[in-house]
């Protein structure tokens, strides 16, 4: 039996692996957010820094084309070394119109002479003005040496862009520099869209991981309460094992006291007239026996009654036949019911009544509570028996004509040691609840303010088939 020590000590186990549970999903579930939003951060920069790249590289490749279209135009003589003339051939804003700006990204195109002039534009009314020494605001070194930011007016038209240099050579000399600008707004659009795509993605994978160690956590938690619930069962068990066990300790003390002082008188007296301190007659010395051998055979049946409350072995569950069983049991008191003058009416029919229970058990109860109700009605009185379904129990009712059990006891009745009779223990009724409540069935007392009180048993029934009747109804 566990111990109130052991009890406090298990409890407090429990609620220590719980919180360190509780503690390590939360610090799981921490986790995986905090490395989420990282990963998630991580990932989203090196999209930007992955697009801005790519979009880079398709300038420099358009870039490229077109400062060799210049350089060779420069060889064969179509374009002046110090392009005086390209502003005039207006070559740049067809060639920009007719290949490039029918891609959005593209935010214009420039040549700058060697003097920092621009001499040609793809905007047209941008044409002749000059790049002061701090015309753009940083480098983009993630996108390439030559790749700057800026918004300079002269430049841009005011508008933010990620400017793409390529120099122009002729002769083996620099001769001026070609400007392309990526816009800054279309690539923040388009770098927003993507990372709203991605942290989508993000949210997804860490709102599900985030999702199972919540059902976790839930599953815990539901865990947690069962195994709490289970150990307040196990201690509310242990409790009324102990409030059972100092019961039974206390009605043995008080019913075993009296035989013992009987015995131990009838002995003394006994003793006495062996040494010759006393003369009885033969007839008292033998009904002092035999009062003595009495007093031992009820505290013999007064300790069987306690094993047979007190053991726990598991019962044998079978199917019984509930009639045969209540024929049997009146056979057994037949004759004791005869020599009160007792009548039993016994009403069961002919079909079988299977239940599923110890036998010996059942049959304890049907002698339980046979006899209750002879001690009840006395001499001349009468005891009647059902047997019925009810719709999927069966019924057993046991009646008599008896005074019945008063108003006030009546809650207590199947409680252990407690009795109404002078003579009785108290503990045939607790045992035949506690057989009812083994085989799953229930046990009740109605009955009027002052008679006729009956005990309604309630089986969970076993079907079968109907058996053709052997024993008729009738008085025993």
């Amino acid at each position: 039996m566990t111990t109130p020590d052991t009890s406090r000590s298990g409890r407090r186990l429990l609620r220590v692996y719980s919180i360190a549970t509780f503690l390590c999903m939360t610090i799981a579930l921490s986790c995986i957010v905090g490395l989420g939003a990282w990963g998630a951060v991580r990932d989203l920069r090196r999209g930007r820094e992955s697009l801005l790249q790519a979009e880079i590289a398709e300038a420099n490749s358009h870039s490229e084309r077109t400062v060799r279209r210049i350089e060779r135009d420069l060889v064969e003589g179509k374009i002046a070394p110090d392009f005086s003339d390209l502003r005039s051939q207006g070559w740049l804003t067809s060639h920009w119109k007719s290949d490039i700006v029918a891609e959005a990204e593209w935010a214009y195109a420039a040549v700058e002479d060697g003097s920092h002039h621009l001499v040609a534009h793809s905007m047209p009314s941008l044409a002749g003005g000059r790049l002061p020494s701090d015309w753009y605001q940083r480098r983009v070194s993630v996108a390439g040496s030559d790749v700057v930011e800026t918004n300079l007016t002269a430049l841009t038209g005011g508008l933010p862009a990620f400017d793409v240099r390529l120099p122009i050579t002729f002769n083996g000399r620099t001769v001026g520099v070609y400007h392309c600008g990526l816009s800054h707004d279309w690539f923040n659009a388009t770098a927003t869209a993507d990372e709203e795509f991605a942290l989508f993605g993000w949210l997804v994978v860490v709102g599900g991981a985030a999702l199972v160690v919540l059902l976790a956590i839930g599953s815990l938690y539901v865990i947690t309460r069962q195994a709490a619930a289970l150990q307040r069962g196990l201690d509310l068990a242990d409790m009324r094992r102990m409030t059972e066990l100092s019961q039974l300790i206390i009605g043995l003390a008080h019913e075993v006291r009296n035989p013992l002082n009987a015995i131990r008188l009838n002995l003394h007296a006994i003793g006495r007239v062996h040494r010759g301190e006393a003369r009885l007659p033969d007839e008292e010395l033998n009904a002092i026996v035999r009062e003595s051998v009495w007093e031992i055979g009820r505290v013999s049946a007064l300790i069987g009654e306690m094993l047979g409350y007190a053991r726990s072995e598991p019962p044998r569950a079978e199917d019984v036949d509930l009639n045969a069983e209540v024929r049997g049991a009146l056979d057994l008191v037949k004759h004791v019911m005869e020599d009160q003058h007792v009548a039993v009416v016994a009403r069961m029919g002919g079909e079988t009544r299977l239940v599923r229970i110890d036998r010996a058990r059942l049959r304890q109860i049907l002698l339980n509570l046979l006899n209750n109700a002879r001690e009840a009605v006395g001499k001349g009185g009468r005891i009647e028996i059902d047997v019925h379904r009810a719709g999927r129990s069966i019924e057993l009712v046991v009646s008599d004509n008896g005074p019945g059990v008063p108003v006030a006891h009546r809650r207590r009745i199947f409680e252990p040691f407690y009795s109404t009779k002078e003579l009785g223990i108290g503990l045939g009724l607790a045992l035949v609840k506690k057989f009812v409540d083994e085989c799953g069935g229930s046990i009740t007392y109605e009955g009027g303010e002052s008679s006729r009180g009956r005990f309604v048993v309630r089986f969970p029934e076993v079907r079968a088939a109907a058996i053709p009747e052997v024993f008729h109804d009738s008085p025993v």
